[in-house]
């Protein structure tokens, strides 16, 4: 091969890796790939979900507002915002289709 042909090429080569890095950086950074070492509960083998999270919120009015928090498979719903704050557990979701509601 010619040097012309052979920098041709080797130009070629590197630009289209830096491409399909620069895609896969963004990739990344844009969550669509999850890493497997990631640690913030979102990612792979390393990470577990948490334990405790803020699953929906709604505003009531201007002062009182509900909040499910679900704790492993529990769930409560909070008001907070009145006179004083009340919790009231949920039952569990039942997991068979034919269960009676």
């Amino acid at each position: 091969m010619s040097i012309y042909v052979n920098a041709f090429v080797m130009l070629v080569a590197t630009i289209t890796a830096f491409v399909v890095l620069a895609k896969l950086v963004q990739a990344i950074r844009l969550r669509r790939i999850d890493l497997p070492w990631r640690i913030d509960g979102r990612g792979g083998g390393l990470a577990t979900p948490p334990r405790l999270a803020i699953e929906q919120t709604c505003a009531l009015d201007a002062k009182r507002r509900l909040v499910l928090i679900r704790c492993e498979e529990q769930r409560v719903l909070l008001l907070t915002g009145g006179p004083a704050d009340l919790v009231i557990p949920l039952l569990p979701a039942p997991h068979s289709a034919d269960a009676v509601v």
